[in-house]
């Protein structure tokens, strides 16, 4: 089900992937309009996370 603790590396890892992927996806142009507003809303979640 759930993990028990979450470490740090793995976080990085997870957030490396998302970059490449994401840079990857913008290069052949499959996203949609609607796909990028959601990707940036979660971003935006995780950036007030890490700035407090």
């Amino acid at each position: 089900m759930f993990q028990e603790k979450v470490y740090r590396t793995e976080v990085l890892n997870k957030m490396g992937h998302v970059f490449e992927r994401f840079r990857i996806l913008m290069r052949t142009s499959s996203l949609q309009q609607e796909e990028i507003e959601t990707i940036d809303y979660h971003l935006s979640q995780i950036i007030k996370v890490l700035n407090k």
